[in-house]
């Protein structure tokens, strides 16, 4: 049995899996006469060559018992996927390299700070949304193919994520 802990995620370490999505640091555009900070170009969405028009829905998510078992990875090929937190709150994003397949000595658990988001690259390996609190709401931007487009893989391994220390 392998046990994998939450990093705080940055720009730097989740490269590989996708953007992260954080107005900290950004220099804003004043608009509406001044009384709203815009921050664009934070993040994108790659709807990819044959993927749909993207979509926004809202996910309505439920916390998860820790530690939670890993038994199950997916993964979008036609587009990416965007999770937004709508609220201050946090998650954990659970990803992993791999091709054909994902690597499962390789799952990464990483924890956003509150109020960021993250833009998956399409392909790549994840857990489903990883939730901290009942009813945690989140914006999310996916190819209109989603359910058609979804690849599931089932790990053989003794995978166990270990909590935040505090969320």
């Amino acid at each position: 049995m392998r046990r994998i802990a939450c990093q705080s995620v940055t720009a730097e370490n989740f490269f590989r899996f996708g953007l992260v999505i954080d107005a900290r640091g950004a220099t804003p555009e004043f608009i509406n006469e001044g009384t709203t900070e815009r921050f664009p170009d934070l993040a994108s969405f790659d709807p990819g060559v044959q993927a749909a028009s993207p979509v926004i829905g809202i996910y309505l998510a439920n916390a998860r018992t820790f530690p939670l078992r890993i038994t199950k990875l997916e993964r979008h090929r036609q587009a990416s996927q965007v999770f937004i937190p709508l609220g201050m709150h946090r998650f954990v994003v659970v990803v992993a390299p791999g091709r054909e397949t994902p690597d499962w000595e390789q799952v990464t658990a990483f924890l956003t700070s509150p109020g960021q988001g993250i833009s998956l690259h399409r392909g790549t390996w994840h857990h489903g949304l990883v939730a901290l609190n009942d009813a945690d709401r989140f914006a999310v931007i996916e190819g209109r193919n989603y359910r058609g487009d979804t690849e599931e893989h089932i790990g053989q391994v003794g995978l166990w994520l270990d909590g935040p220390v505090s969320s």
